[in-house]
């Protein structure tokens, strides 16, 4: 089993998940394989997906080498349920220490969110390893980043929430350390024909325009 120093270092080092939503756990357990495929070695499922749960205990089990992780995780039950089916790491929308104090001690990366200087700080503070700038587009995109690098320079921050993959690198050159890329770059219809050599080659592509 990694050690959470160990879990931490390799989203670091990737850079960048792949976030994903969607009505159909199926549909979506063929789009977080072709992803991986694809080169991604990052996936977060959202509580949003019906099965979520299940969905990433069978792919956690399915991929033992791939960073399953759970989002829009918003109580304690929630995340207990997402580590004890296998995630690697917790992300959320919002501060909880309910949420951050069991992926601690479970050995989860645990990702919450803040929208403000004071939400940023105060989810650091409650034990987050990564704050998540969420929704980051909307709020400042890069210039709000960048800002944020002057009374917070040792924070490792995620941007999520309207980010492009082709904006990755520039979100990098503002001071953050990951991106949450939407899973809704790739083609719609690819993935309700359950076209998956089709979504390889997007998932690829969507890499390169992120820089990775």
């Amino acid at each position: 089993m990694l050690t959470i120093q160990s879990r931490l270092q390799h989203m670091l080092h990737t850079k960048a998940a792949v976030v994903m939503r969607g009505s159909d756990p199926h549909k979506v357990g063929g789009l977080a394989r072709a992803l991986v495929r694809g080169g991604f070695t990052c996936i977060e499922v959202t509580l949003t997906v019906p099965g979520a749960v299940d969905l990433i205990r069978d792919l956690a089990a399915e991929m033992p080498d791939v960073m399953i992780g759970a989002g829009t995780v918003t109580t304690a039950h929630d995340a207990l349920a997402c580590i004890e089916a296998g995630a690697q790491f917790v992300v959320s929308p919002i501060v909880a220490i309910d949420i951050i104090r069991p992926c601690r001690e479970a050995g989860v990366v645990c990702i919450p969110a803040g929208m403000t200087p004071t939400e940023i700080h105060a989810a650091w503070l409650a034990g987050g390893h990564v704050v998540k700038i969420f929704p980051a587009a909307p709020i400042g995109g890069t210039a709000f980043v960048r800002a944020l690098r002057g009374p917070f320079p040792d924070i490792p921050l995620w941007v999520s929430g309207g980010v492009k993959a082709a904006e990755s690198q520039s979100y990098f050159e503002a001071g953050a350390q990951l991106v949450g890329l939407n899973a809704s770059e790739i083609p719609a219809a690819l993935i309700d024909a359950e076209d998956w050599n089709a979504v390889i080659v997007e998932a690829a592509a969507m890499r390169t325009r992120a820089g990775l």
